[in-house]
């Protein structure tokens, strides 16, 4: 695992953890705590993703908005194409 890769998950980790701090809050407030709740469960869910992917969450994000983001499904069609094809 590179410092990179591992600077991701412990991005994702402390995002975790601030999502379940969040919700905790939301759960212990009266009243309309339902959106904080909501809010600290999608970080949570986000930092999950950093926490289990590492940096090709960040790089599959990059990729999904250029303009190239159908390039990999090409590659992928031709190749199978091209085993078809032996």
């Amino acid at each position: 695992m590179t410092v990179r890769d591992l600077r991701w998950r412990i991005a994702g980790a402390t995002l975790l953890i601030m999502g379940y701090f969040v919700v905790d809050a939301a759960t212990k407030a009266a009243g309309g705590a339902d959106m904080f709740g909501l809010l600290g469960l999608l970080v949570a869910a986000g930092g999950l993703l950093l926490l289990i992917g590492g940096k090709r969450v960040a790089l599959a994000l990059k990729v999904e908005r250029s303009r190239h983001r159908e390039l990999p499904g090409a590659i992928r069609v031709a190749r199978q194409a091209r085993q078809r094809d032996l």
